[in-house]
Protein backbone atom coordinates (compact mmCIF):
# COMPACT_ATOMS: atom_id res chain seq x y z
CA UNK A 1 0.00 0.00 0.00
CA UNK A 2 1.59 3.23 -1.27
CA UNK A 3 1.23 6.47 0.59
CA UNK A 4 0.86 9.94 -1.50
CA UNK A 5 0.84 13.18 1.19
CA UNK A 6 -0.13 15.92 -0.90
CA UNK A 7 0.77 19.44 -0.88
CA UNK A 8 -2.31 20.04 1.18
CA UNK A 9 -3.01 19.46 4.67
CA UNK A 10 -6.80 19.12 3.22
CA UNK A 11 -6.60 15.43 2.34
CA UNK A 12 -3.98 12.20 1.98
CA UNK A 13 -3.52 10.54 -0.74
CA UNK A 14 -3.19 6.43 0.66
CA UNK A 15 -3.53 5.21 -3.08
CA UNK A 16 -2.70 5.64 -6.25
CA UNK A 17 -1.85 9.33 -7.69
CA UNK A 18 -3.84 12.13 -7.43
CA UNK A 19 -2.83 16.06 -7.07
CA UNK A 20 -4.52 18.85 -5.87
CA UNK A 21 -6.52 21.05 -8.91
CA UNK A 22 -7.72 24.83 -8.67
CA UNK A 23 -11.34 24.71 -8.35
CA UNK A 24 -13.42 27.13 -10.34
CA UNK A 25 -16.41 27.04 -8.47
CA UNK A 26 -18.49 29.28 -10.74
CA UNK A 27 -18.78 26.17 -13.32
CA UNK A 28 -19.67 23.68 -10.94
CA UNK A 29 -23.71 25.00 -11.38
CA UNK A 30 -23.93 25.22 -7.42
CA UNK A 31 -27.01 26.37 -6.35
CA UNK A 32 -26.59 26.78 -2.89
CA UNK A 33 -24.46 26.42 0.13
CA UNK A 34 -25.87 23.61 2.66
CA UNK A 35 -24.88 25.46 6.19
CA UNK A 36 -26.49 24.05 9.39
CA UNK A 37 -26.90 28.44 10.12
CA UNK A 38 -28.94 29.06 7.19
CA UNK A 39 -30.38 25.88 5.63
CA UNK A 40 -33.46 24.67 6.91
CA UNK A 41 -33.17 21.42 9.02
CA UNK A 42 -34.92 18.30 7.88
CA UNK A 43 -36.00 14.65 8.30
CA UNK A 44 -31.93 12.77 7.58
CA UNK A 45 -32.35 10.00 4.76
CA UNK A 46 -29.81 7.77 3.61
CA UNK A 47 -31.31 7.29 0.41
CA UNK A 48 -30.82 3.52 0.81
CA UNK A 49 -27.04 4.33 -0.27
CA UNK A 50 -25.52 3.10 2.96
CA UNK A 51 -23.62 -0.40 2.23
CA UNK A 52 -21.70 -0.92 4.98
CA UNK A 53 -22.40 -0.08 8.65
CA UNK A 54 -19.33 -0.65 11.38
CA UNK A 55 -19.05 0.29 15.03
CA UNK A 56 -18.15 3.72 14.30
CA UNK A 57 -18.25 4.32 10.47
CA UNK A 58 -20.56 3.73 7.48
CA UNK A 59 -19.68 3.08 3.90
CA UNK A 60 -21.77 4.59 1.27
CA UNK A 61 -22.07 3.19 -2.33
CA UNK A 62 -22.92 3.68 -6.07
CA UNK A 63 -25.82 1.09 -5.96
CA UNK A 64 -26.61 1.64 -9.73
CA UNK A 65 -26.92 -2.03 -9.97
CA UNK A 66 -29.09 -2.30 -13.21
CA UNK A 67 -26.87 0.16 -15.13
CA UNK A 68 -23.92 -2.34 -15.54
CA UNK A 69 -23.72 -4.06 -18.84
CA UNK A 70 -25.53 -1.39 -20.82
CA UNK A 71 -22.16 0.72 -21.53
CA UNK A 72 -20.83 -2.91 -22.83
CA UNK A 73 -23.77 -3.66 -25.21
CA UNK A 74 -22.80 -0.07 -26.75
CA UNK A 75 -19.34 -1.08 -26.45
CA UNK A 76 -19.49 -4.10 -28.44
CA UNK A 77 -21.79 -2.09 -31.04
CA UNK A 78 -18.79 -0.29 -31.67
CA UNK A 79 -16.38 -2.94 -31.97
CA UNK A 80 -18.59 -5.33 -33.64
CA UNK A 81 -20.52 -3.10 -35.68
CA UNK A 82 -19.36 0.72 -36.82
CA UNK A 83 -15.52 -0.67 -36.78
CA UNK A 84 -15.70 -2.95 -39.07
CA UNK A 85 -17.80 -0.71 -41.45
CA UNK A 86 -14.70 2.03 -41.31
CA UNK A 87 -12.55 -0.16 -41.98
CA UNK A 88 -14.22 -1.67 -45.02
CA UNK A 89 -14.81 1.86 -45.66
CA UNK A 90 -11.35 2.77 -45.61
CA UNK A 91 -10.25 0.26 -47.70
CA UNK A 92 -13.12 0.81 -50.56
CA UNK A 93 -12.08 4.32 -51.24
CA UNK A 94 -8.74 3.10 -51.77
CA UNK A 95 -9.83 1.74 -55.15
CA UNK A 96 -10.17 5.57 -56.34
CA UNK A 97 -6.68 6.81 -56.23
CA UNK A 98 -6.44 5.28 -59.69
CA UNK A 99 -8.68 7.58 -60.72
CA UNK A 100 -7.33 10.23 -63.08
CA UNK A 101 -9.86 13.00 -62.62
CA UNK A 102 -8.76 15.48 -59.48
CA UNK A 103 -12.41 16.13 -58.24
CA UNK A 104 -12.97 12.25 -57.64
CA UNK A 105 -9.40 12.01 -56.34
CA UNK A 106 -9.91 14.45 -53.36
CA UNK A 107 -13.35 13.46 -52.46
CA UNK A 108 -11.92 9.46 -52.51
CA UNK A 109 -8.83 11.21 -50.41
CA UNK A 110 -11.01 12.48 -48.05
CA UNK A 111 -13.46 9.59 -47.50
CA UNK A 112 -10.48 7.77 -46.77
CA UNK A 113 -9.07 10.05 -44.42
CA UNK A 114 -12.67 9.97 -42.68
CA UNK A 115 -12.69 6.41 -42.79
CA UNK A 116 -9.23 5.92 -40.97
CA UNK A 117 -10.54 8.21 -38.25
CA UNK A 118 -13.52 6.19 -38.16
CA UNK A 119 -11.41 3.43 -37.38
CA UNK A 120 -9.27 4.55 -34.83
CA UNK A 121 -12.79 6.34 -33.16
CA UNK A 122 -14.79 3.05 -33.08
CA UNK A 123 -11.93 0.59 -31.64
CA UNK A 124 -10.64 2.75 -29.35
CA UNK A 125 -14.12 4.01 -28.47
CA UNK A 126 -15.35 0.51 -27.91
CA UNK A 127 -12.25 -0.41 -26.20
CA UNK A 128 -12.90 2.63 -23.48
CA UNK A 129 -16.57 1.83 -22.73
CA UNK A 130 -15.61 -2.12 -22.43
CA UNK A 131 -13.08 -1.29 -19.93
CA UNK A 132 -15.20 1.00 -18.38
CA UNK A 133 -17.58 -1.50 -17.17
CA UNK A 134 -16.00 -4.62 -16.96
CA UNK A 135 -13.24 -5.33 -14.39
CA UNK A 136 -14.09 -2.56 -12.47
CA UNK A 137 -14.48 -1.23 -8.75
CA UNK A 138 -17.71 -3.27 -7.48
CA UNK A 139 -18.63 0.33 -6.59
CA UNK A 140 -17.30 4.14 -5.67
CA UNK A 141 -17.16 4.15 -2.28
CA UNK A 142 -17.40 6.87 0.63
CA UNK A 143 -16.24 5.53 4.64
CA UNK A 144 -17.50 7.81 6.99
CA UNK A 145 -15.16 7.80 9.90
CA UNK A 146 -17.25 9.74 13.01
CA UNK A 147 -14.74 8.59 16.29
CA UNK A 148 -11.67 10.06 14.16
CA UNK A 149 -13.39 12.67 12.06
CA UNK A 150 -12.16 10.87 8.58
CA UNK A 151 -13.48 10.60 5.56
CA UNK A 152 -12.22 7.75 2.59
CA UNK A 153 -12.89 8.18 -1.01
CA UNK A 154 -12.28 5.32 -3.36
CA UNK A 155 -12.48 5.38 -6.83
CA UNK A 156 -11.13 4.16 -10.34
CA UNK A 157 -9.11 7.00 -11.66
CA UNK A 158 -10.68 6.84 -15.09
CA UNK A 159 -9.55 8.98 -17.80
CA UNK A 160 -12.22 11.50 -19.67
CA UNK A 161 -13.17 10.18 -23.37
CA UNK A 162 -10.93 12.99 -24.64
CA UNK A 163 -7.86 12.51 -22.66
CA UNK A 164 -7.83 8.68 -23.39
CA UNK A 165 -8.41 9.10 -27.32
CA UNK A 166 -5.45 11.71 -26.85
CA UNK A 167 -2.98 9.37 -25.29
CA UNK A 168 -4.25 5.94 -25.89
CA UNK A 169 -0.97 5.45 -27.84
CA UNK A 170 0.47 6.44 -24.61
CA UNK A 171 -0.24 5.71 -20.99
CA UNK A 172 -3.77 5.02 -21.94
CA UNK A 173 -3.74 1.87 -24.19
CA UNK A 174 -6.46 -0.82 -24.42
CA UNK A 175 -4.66 -2.46 -21.62
CA UNK A 176 -2.91 -0.13 -19.32
CA UNK A 177 -5.14 -1.19 -16.25
CA UNK A 178 -6.61 2.05 -14.70
CA UNK A 179 -5.33 2.57 -10.97
CA UNK A 180 -7.68 2.60 -7.78
CA UNK A 181 -7.20 5.93 -5.79
CA UNK A 182 -7.65 6.03 -1.82
CA UNK A 183 -8.03 9.59 -0.64
CA UNK A 184 -8.22 10.60 3.28
CA UNK A 185 -9.97 13.83 3.83
CA UNK A 186 -10.93 15.97 6.82
CA UNK A 187 -14.37 16.16 7.98
CA UNK A 188 -13.96 19.44 8.89
CA UNK A 189 -12.34 20.43 5.47
CA UNK A 190 -16.01 19.70 3.78
CA UNK A 191 -18.13 22.26 2.35
CA UNK A 192 -21.43 20.58 1.26
CA UNK A 193 -23.39 22.60 -1.90
CA UNK A 194 -26.69 21.56 -3.57
CA UNK A 195 -25.46 21.28 -7.22
CA UNK A 196 -27.90 21.47 -9.72
CA UNK A 197 -27.30 21.87 -14.03
CA UNK A 198 -30.07 22.04 -16.80
CA UNK A 199 -29.07 19.23 -19.30
CA UNK A 200 -30.17 17.60 -22.22
CA UNK A 201 -31.88 14.28 -22.31
CA UNK A 202 -33.15 13.57 -25.59
CA UNK A 203 -34.68 16.29 -26.55
CA UNK A 204 -35.67 17.64 -23.73
CA UNK A 205 -33.98 19.83 -20.82
CA UNK A 206 -33.73 18.20 -17.30
CA UNK A 207 -32.66 19.45 -13.80
CA UNK A 208 -30.04 16.92 -12.42
CA UNK A 209 -29.46 17.63 -8.70
CA UNK A 210 -26.68 16.00 -6.39
CA UNK A 211 -25.15 16.80 -3.16
CA UNK A 212 -21.51 18.33 -3.94
CA UNK A 213 -18.63 18.37 -1.50
CA UNK A 214 -16.11 21.59 -1.67
CA UNK A 215 -12.72 20.43 -0.16
CA UNK A 216 -11.06 23.31 1.14
CA UNK A 217 -7.44 24.15 1.45
CA UNK A 218 -6.80 24.17 5.58
CA UNK A 219 -3.82 26.18 5.32
CA UNK A 220 -5.27 28.44 2.71
CA UNK A 221 -8.34 28.91 5.54
CA UNK A 222 -5.60 29.22 8.16
CA UNK A 223 -4.10 32.20 6.87
CA UNK A 224 -7.40 33.64 5.64
CA UNK A 225 -10.01 33.18 8.38
CA UNK A 226 -13.67 34.32 7.41
CA UNK A 227 -16.89 33.91 8.97
CA UNK A 228 -19.83 32.61 7.02
CA UNK A 229 -20.67 35.60 4.40
CA UNK A 230 -23.91 34.73 2.35
CA UNK A 231 -23.43 37.36 -0.40
CA UNK A 232 -19.99 37.43 -0.45
CA UNK A 233 -20.00 33.95 -1.25
CA UNK A 234 -22.84 34.35 -3.88
CA UNK A 235 -20.69 37.19 -5.41
CA UNK A 236 -17.59 34.58 -5.93
CA UNK A 237 -19.62 32.10 -7.60
CA UNK A 238 -20.11 34.31 -10.03
CA UNK A 239 -16.10 35.45 -10.66
CA UNK A 240 -14.99 32.85 -13.32
CA UNK A 241 -11.24 32.49 -11.75
CA UNK A 242 -10.37 29.36 -9.69
CA UNK A 243 -10.82 29.49 -5.81
CA UNK A 244 -7.15 28.57 -4.60
CA UNK A 245 -8.93 27.95 -1.20
CA UNK A 246 -10.03 24.73 -2.30
CA UNK A 247 -8.31 21.93 -3.93
CA UNK A 248 -10.83 19.23 -4.50
CA UNK A 249 -14.43 18.60 -5.74
CA UNK A 250 -17.12 15.61 -5.98
CA UNK A 251 -20.47 14.56 -6.01
CA UNK A 252 -22.83 12.11 -3.79
CA UNK A 253 -25.59 10.33 -5.28
CA UNK A 254 -27.31 9.95 -8.48
CA UNK A 255 -27.80 13.08 -10.24
CA UNK A 256 -30.59 11.88 -12.22
CA UNK A 257 -33.00 10.55 -9.80
CA UNK A 258 -32.34 13.30 -6.75
CA UNK A 259 -34.24 15.83 -5.89
CA UNK A 260 -33.30 19.21 -3.96
CA UNK A 261 -35.32 17.69 -1.01
CA UNK A 262 -33.52 14.68 -0.92
CA UNK A 263 -30.01 16.33 -1.34
CA UNK A 264 -30.51 18.21 1.79
CA UNK A 265 -32.10 15.10 3.13
CA UNK A 266 -29.02 13.25 2.24
CA UNK A 267 -27.18 16.22 3.81
CA UNK A 268 -29.00 16.18 6.79
CA UNK A 269 -28.31 12.27 7.72
CA UNK A 270 -24.08 12.79 7.28
CA UNK A 271 -24.50 15.88 9.43
CA UNK A 272 -26.62 14.48 11.70
CA UNK A 273 -24.24 11.16 11.82
CA UNK A 274 -20.56 12.62 11.65
CA UNK A 275 -21.27 15.49 14.07
CA UNK A 276 -24.52 14.93 16.35
CA UNK A 277 -24.15 11.18 16.77
CA UNK A 278 -27.10 10.17 14.88
CA UNK A 279 -27.80 6.84 13.90
CA UNK A 280 -25.91 4.71 11.19
CA UNK A 281 -29.32 3.53 9.72
CA UNK A 282 -32.74 6.00 10.65
CA UNK A 283 -35.67 3.81 11.68
CA UNK A 284 -37.50 2.62 8.75
CA UNK A 285 -34.79 2.64 6.39
CA UNK A 286 -32.55 -0.09 4.63
CA UNK A 287 -29.38 -0.82 3.37
CA UNK A 288 -28.42 -0.18 -0.13
CA UNK A 289 -29.43 -3.34 -2.59
CA UNK A 290 -27.15 -6.16 -2.95
CA UNK A 291 -25.39 -6.80 -5.64
CA UNK A 292 -26.85 -9.23 -8.15
CA UNK A 293 -25.45 -13.20 -7.70
CA UNK A 294 -26.57 -15.04 -10.38
CA UNK A 295 -27.61 -14.38 -14.80
CA UNK A 296 -31.49 -14.81 -13.35
CA UNK A 297 -31.41 -11.49 -10.83
CA UNK A 298 -29.01 -9.95 -13.36
CA UNK A 299 -32.32 -10.57 -15.70
CA UNK A 300 -34.54 -8.97 -12.80
CA UNK A 301 -32.72 -5.81 -12.41
CA UNK A 302 -33.18 -5.04 -16.30
CA UNK A 303 -36.06 -6.08 -16.99
CA UNK A 304 -39.42 -8.39 -16.41
CA UNK A 305 -37.78 -11.88 -17.57
CA UNK A 306 -36.27 -12.43 -14.55
CA UNK A 307 -36.31 -12.86 -10.75
CA UNK A 308 -38.25 -9.60 -10.33
CA UNK A 309 -41.29 -10.39 -12.31
CA UNK A 310 -43.86 -9.32 -9.26
CA UNK A 311 -41.98 -6.31 -8.50
CA UNK A 312 -42.19 -5.36 -12.21
CA UNK A 313 -45.65 -6.05 -12.53
CA UNK A 314 -46.20 -3.38 -9.52
CA UNK A 315 -43.90 -0.86 -10.40
CA UNK A 316 -43.97 -0.71 -14.16
CA UNK A 317 -47.45 -2.00 -15.13
CA UNK A 318 -47.55 -0.32 -18.53
CA UNK A 319 -43.82 -1.54 -19.53
CA UNK A 320 -44.07 -5.21 -18.88
CA UNK A 321 -47.03 -6.36 -21.31
CA UNK A 322 -45.13 -3.80 -23.77
CA UNK A 323 -41.92 -5.91 -23.26
CA UNK A 324 -44.02 -9.09 -23.94
CA UNK A 325 -45.43 -8.10 -27.01
CA UNK A 326 -42.67 -6.42 -28.57
CA UNK A 327 -40.32 -10.11 -27.34
CA UNK A 328 -38.56 -10.40 -31.01
CA UNK A 329 -37.13 -6.97 -30.10
CA UNK A 330 -37.03 -6.49 -25.99
CA UNK A 331 -35.69 -10.55 -25.26
CA UNK A 332 -33.05 -10.60 -27.88
CA UNK A 333 -31.68 -6.81 -26.40
CA UNK A 334 -32.24 -7.41 -23.18
CA UNK A 335 -30.63 -11.08 -22.55
CA UNK A 336 -27.84 -9.42 -23.92
CA UNK A 337 -27.96 -6.45 -21.37
CA UNK A 338 -28.67 -9.13 -18.68
CA UNK A 339 -25.96 -11.24 -19.47
CA UNK A 340 -23.40 -8.45 -19.63
CA UNK A 341 -24.86 -6.98 -16.57
CA UNK A 342 -23.99 -10.35 -14.79
CA UNK A 343 -20.51 -10.19 -16.47
CA UNK A 344 -20.11 -7.17 -15.30
CA UNK A 345 -20.42 -7.89 -11.81
CA UNK A 346 -18.55 -10.93 -11.82
CA UNK A 347 -15.72 -9.09 -13.08
CA UNK A 348 -15.85 -6.37 -10.31
CA UNK A 349 -13.06 -6.23 -7.43
CA UNK A 350 -13.20 -4.72 -4.02
CA UNK A 351 -10.72 -1.89 -3.76
CA UNK A 352 -7.31 -2.40 -1.71
CA UNK A 353 -8.39 -0.41 1.19
CA UNK A 354 -5.55 -0.59 3.95
CA UNK A 355 -6.39 -3.13 6.31
CA UNK A 356 -4.69 -1.16 9.68
CA UNK A 357 -7.67 1.15 8.83
CA UNK A 358 -10.38 -1.02 8.47
CA UNK A 359 -9.03 -3.03 11.47
CA UNK A 360 -9.55 0.01 13.43
CA UNK A 361 -13.63 -0.32 12.88
CA UNK A 362 -13.79 -3.86 13.48
CA UNK A 363 -16.68 -6.54 11.88
CA UNK A 364 -19.32 -4.80 9.95
CA UNK A 365 -22.80 -5.06 12.22
CA UNK A 366 -24.60 -4.74 8.87
CA UNK A 367 -24.70 -6.69 6.70
CA UNK A 368 -23.94 -9.83 9.12
CA UNK A 369 -21.56 -11.88 7.94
Amino acid sequence: MTSNTASTTAYRVLKGEYPPAMIDVSSLGISTYLNKETTARQGGSTLSEVKTIYQAAIELASTTHYQRGLVTLFAMLLIFGFFPLMLYGAYSFTWFFTDTEPVLFLMALVMFAFSLFGVFFTFHGGMYFLRADMFSLKNDSLFFDKKKKKVYRVFRNTPGAIDYMRNSFKKRNPFYAWPTVIVEYDWDSFEFVHVSKIVMLGQLPSTTNALGVLVKNTAEILNKPKKFDLEQDLRLLLNPQPRPEYVDFFTMGNPLVMSEYSVQALWAYLHAYMEDNGPALPVGETLAEAAPNSWWQSMGLVCPLGSRFKYWCKEHPIFVPIFFIFFPITGPFYSLWGTFNWLSHKTAFEAPFPPEIRAEWGEPLLPKK
